[in-house]
């Protein structure tokens, strides 16, 4: 069925999208009245709650097919490109955002099965502003001061207000840490060239230096994994997802870091 889609100065689009429990019949409804309003109205994507279903839902057009990534998240990005956008909410107006160029987000189907899938380019761009909008945000959250307030002062009602400190954002601050981790235990491998050429004194001192650097691995890793339960409460509509990613990232951190750390032990230590 076609819905009508949601528009300015509608505040339901500050409402945080919940995460899908039941991969039911009313779920396959939902994205099926969505596929129907994105042919009527001629668009490339789509979120559940701009026809008013506060679900974590978006459905992209993929050539012919309508593919649905249900309680999505981004899980990597690399580079950023300022281009033009339009939004389906606010009527008119047009701006300059920065978006990531590439991403990898984690969905799950309508099964309820698990995906991940590289997004790059015009896909890449579609999806963040969808994402946008299931976090209770628009593009307008994207730009600066200055051009918010132009286009506060533009609309007839002013902008619809922030949806506060609880908003779900895009990039949680914990992937610092892992970064982090991730450069250092890349510095560490590096180092497994030394016993091919260097004197016993340097051995011993990159032996020393590498024991260092584990142990401030360590402490990252440790630091993620306390930040990350502090986001986990701050964005409590996040709670499932991030739990789930966090223990996935620390069991893959953690094994890297065995290997870096046998390395280090086995080899330079030799």
């Amino acid at each position: 069925m076609i819905k009508d889609l949601l528009k300015y100065p509608d505040p339901t689009i500050r409402l945080i999208s919940a995460n899908v429990r039941f991969f039911d019949d009313e779920l396959s409804q939902w994205i099926t009245d969505m596929i129907d309003t994105m042919r009527a109205n001629n668009l490339e994507a789509l979120s559940a709650i701009m026809i008013g279903i506060q679900y974590n839902i978006i459905v992209m057009k993929e050539g012919e097919n309508y593919t649905p990534y249900i309680n999505s998240r981004l899980i990597k990005h690399s580079g950023t490109r300022t281009q033009t956008e339009r939004s389906i909410y606010y009527e008119g107006i047009s701006v300059d955002v920065d978006r990531y160029e590439t991403v990898t987000v984690i969905y799950e189907d309508d099964k309820g099965t698990q995906h991940h899938r590289h997004l790059e380019g015009e896909m890449s761009r579609a999806f963040q502003q969808q994402l946008d909008y299931c976090f209770g945000s628009t593009f307008v959250d994207r730009v600066d001061s200055e051009m918010k307030q132009r286009i506060h002062n533009h609309l007839e009602f002013g902008l619809v207000r922030d949806g506060g400190a609880d908003s779900c954002p895009i990039v949680f601050y914990r992937e610092y840490f892992k970064r982090g981790a991730k450069y250092l235990m890349g510095f560490i491998v590096l180092t497994f060239v030394i016993p091919f050429f260097a004197l016993e004194p340097l051995r011993e001192f990159v032996y020393t230096m590498d024991k260092y650097f584990l142990i401030v691995v360590l402490l990252l890793l440790v630091g993620y994994f306390f930040y990350a339960q502090y986001e986990s409460r701050k964005y409590k509509q996040c709670v499932s997802c991030q739990t789930g990613n966090i223990i996935g990232t620390l069991i893959i951190l953690g094994m890297q870091l065995l290997l870096v750390a046998s390395g280090v032990f086995w080899w330079i230590a030799l």
